[in-house]
């Protein structure tokens, strides 16, 4: 499984995420914020305040969590 070297979040709440095989995947966060997990991340500024944890895990603070594995599966579908 590829791990996660970057992620830079942009202003229409779509990430670019920079993987170790090379490849950047820039995965749209909107349809995710109508959701009560994600909603919080509506706001811009928490938004950009993502970090990569473990290079497996974006992470915003304490508020909610995506693994590289969902990346992947909603990249599949």
């Amino acid at each position: 499984m590829a791990r996660i070297v970057s992620v830079i979040p942009n202003d229409d709440h779509t990430l670019l995420i920079e993987l170790d095989n090379h490849h950047r995947i820039i995965y749209d966060m909107r349809p995710k914020l109508q959701t009560v997990r994600f909603s919080r991340l509506r706001n811009l500024a928490r938004f950009k305040a993502v970090r990569v944890e473990h290079a497996n895990t974006l992470v915003w603070n304490s508020i909610c969590r995506l693994t590289i594995d969902e990346i992947v599966d909603m990249l599949d579908r």
